[in-house]
């Protein structure tokens, strides 16, 4: 709890205490029952009982109010309401109890005190107990521990996966010690763990909801088998994926896929053994498929389509991982084929992730599914008047120099016309994949332009077509004028 360790140490006595008392007030009764004690043993004893128990919870009660006195000092959290109405509930039953005795009414008293006594005993030790279940499997479990850390490197989990882990077996342990705890609230003062698991042995035929029967046995078998099937698949996957792929003919691309849908078929074996050691038998799983298909009609049919369309690429392999593909206005590299989508990594680093059905109802360019190797192409105009077989040698020689484009297609280049009076030449060179044409392209491109700037050779220059600005219009003649007095006489 959280509480000052000094305030811990003053509450140390009060356990020994109960431990004393309850078996104290404990011992007589069972006396009685070994001996066949008279009734009057018996009457002195319930009364005895009742007032020993009760007022050691008065003592408990009375303890812990007087260092709920010095809380603020102690450092200790407010209390809780629901403590209070707690404590006031057992402050009424101790009434209660002292008003049956008082009455003549001692074994229900008796009864009363030892039921009350033993739930507070129960309710601190199974306390303990869960702190105790958290604590093991943080402590062995979970990322930061030892064991977490050589499970991690062993089976390649993530810490996220481990710490997940051990919140769930965690719970898992909760539930169990929290059936275990009302099995012994319901046991009486005195009962030992060994009765405790007795009495849940009657647990084991299971408990029938409506049309179900929940076997505790059985949810622990289907457990463990789910647990035991996913761990084997782990290790099955890693072992196919490091040792045995990788020295077979199959390409990256075909192991990736392979590993992948054999894990699915491993996943989809793994729940139905989990179902069978459930005791789901097959009318349930085809219930359960006909109630799955009414879902696929409603709203489902997208994801189906996704995740038969994962199959189809697994199988099929039109589209693999590793492969260059170019989508719509999308282009990069196949990164991972998951159930329902496919991630494609861009140019820019970011990832794309497309429905696995695109790729099926749509038309997909796959830049390397028949060949890996990638193609540069180089269109250079030169003027009419180049020696177009000194042009030839040089940039033929610029592609054989570069050590990213293949000797085998060999690089080439053609003269392919005169367009606008000048000459088109166009050189092709391969690489050994499409990712890398891009900066090959780029690398002999500023090669070349030196090479033809070394041997004189001008490059062809836009032309320019200048409008000359329009000229005003011409001013009208001036009329002749005439010193003739007689018109249409020279002068």
């Amino acid at each position: 709890p959280p509480i000052p360790d000094a305030t811990a140490s003053r509450l140390a006595a009060l356990p020994w205490l109960v431990a004393l008392v309850a078996a104290l007030a404990w011992t007589p009764a069972e006396i009685n029952a070994l001996i066949d004690a008279s009734f009057a043993a018996v009457v002195t004893t319930h009364v005895l009982t009742a007032l020993v128990l009760t007022a050691l919870v008065g003592t408990v009660i009375y303890r812990l109010k007087a260092l709920r006195a010095d809380a603020p000092e102690a450092g200790l959290p407010e209390r809780p309401m629901w403590v209070g109405l707690l404590v006031a509930l057992i402050g009424m039953l101790m009434i209660a109890i002292w008003v049956l005795v008082a009455l003549g009414y001692v074994a229900l008293g008796s009864f009363l005190a030892s039921q009350l006594t033993w739930s507070g005993i129960v309710a601190a030790a199974f306390y303990v107990l869960f702190k105790f279940a958290d604590d093991v499997f943080m402590a062995s479990v979970a990322s930061r521990s030892t064991f977490g850390q050589k499970l991690q490197k062993s089976f390649g989990l993530a810490p996220q996966t481990l710490d997940q882990a051990a919140t769930v077996l965690s719970g898992i342990s909760r539930v169990a010690l929290f059936v275990y705890m009302l099995i012994a609230l319901a046991a009486p003062l005195g009962t030992s763990p060994s009765e405790v698991f007795q009495r849940s042995g009657k647990l084991g035929t299971g408990v029938k909801v409506g049309e179900f029967q929940l076997v505790p046995g059985a949810i622990l078998s289907a457990i463990t088998v789910a647990v035991v099937g996913l761990i084997v698949l782990r290790i099955f996957k890693r072992w196919l994926t490091r040792s045995y792929l990788p020295n077979t003919q199959f390409e990256p691309g075909m192991q990736s896929s392979i590993s992948t849908l054999l894990g699915y078929v491993g996943g989809i074996l793994v729940i139905a053994f989990s179902l069978s050691a459930l005791g789901i038998g097959i009318e349930r799983i085809a219930w359960v498929a006909s109630a799955l298909s009414v879902g696929i009609g409603f709203g489902l049919q997208a994801i189906v389509q996704n995740f038969i369309s994962g199959l189809i690429l697994l199988a099929e392999q039109p589209v693999k991982v590793g492969d260059w593909v170019v989508l719509g206005t999308a282009e990069g590299d196949v990164r991972r084929i998951n159930v329902r989508a496919t991630e494609i990594q861009l140019g820019d680093r970011s990832t794309l992730i497309v429905p696995n059905s695109e790729f099926i109802t749509k038309t997909v360019r796959n830049m390397t599914l028949a060949n890996a190797e990638g193609r540069v192409l180089i269109r250079l105009p030169m003027p009419l008047t180049t020696d177009a077989q000194r042009v030839r040698d040089l940039i033929l020689a610029a592609c054989r120099g570069h050590e990213g484009v293949l000797e085998t297609p060999a690089p080439s280049l053609t003269l392919e016309g005169i367009e606008n009076g000048l000459l088109i030449f166009q050189a092709i060179a391969y690489v050994a994949s499409p990712r890398l044409a891009g900066g090959v392209r780029s690398d002999l491109l500023f090669v070349i332009l030196d090479e033809l700037r070394k041997a004189a050779l001008p490059m062809a220059t836009p032309t320019t077509f200048m409008m000359a600005p329009s000229e005003p219009a011409a001013a009208a003649p001036a009329p002749a004028t005439s010193n003739s007095p007689i018109p249409g006489m020279p002068t």
